[in-house]
């Protein structure tokens, strides 16, 4: 299936923003969101986070504060985009966390509002009551196999 090529400047937006967790925000790229952005982070379990981050400096805020409340840092595996039509796109991914010196897999979705070519607003929604040990790739393909 082709995409338009909106929808796939929406999806190439959204890598971007990743791109930033995963990095640890080492090349600022500012660029990618609306001045009034917003991002909503949705966990009534990690009540010191939960609300509302402001800006790109409140987005790389957050995540600065995910890495150092973790024993090793936090991890964002992506697993999948989808567009829904020319504003939203849904993210799926599973992210890890240690806490106590226990890794743990949380799945989570992000929905990502884009106008105008700038991300303008996402949710970030844990899924908070499956929460798991983490399983290392090796160890999840053996479990497959």
């Amino acid at each position: 299936m082709t995409l338009s090529p909106s929808i796939q400047a929406n999806l190439d937006l959204v890598v971007r923003a990743g791109t930033l967790i995963h990095t640890r925000f080492v090349d600022p790229d500012e660029e990618l969101f609306a001045h009034d952005f917003v991002f909503h982070y949705v966990n009534p379990r990690l009540a010191e986070l939960d609300g509302d981050y402001h800006g790109y400096d409140g987005y790389r805020s957050f995540f600065e504060q995910m890495h150092q409340g973790s024993d090793t840092g936090f991890h964002n595996e992506p697993h999948s985009l989808t567009p829904y039509g020319d504003e939203l796109v849904v993210a799926y991914a599973t992210n890890t966390v240690s806490f106590g010196g226990t890794a743990l897999d949380v799945d989570a979705i992000v929905v990502w509002r884009i106008v105008d070519g700038l991300i303008s607003e996402a949710w970030d929604i844990p899924a908070i009551n499956t929460v798991r040990p983490h399983q290392s790739r090796t160890e999840s393909a053996g479990a497959t196999a």
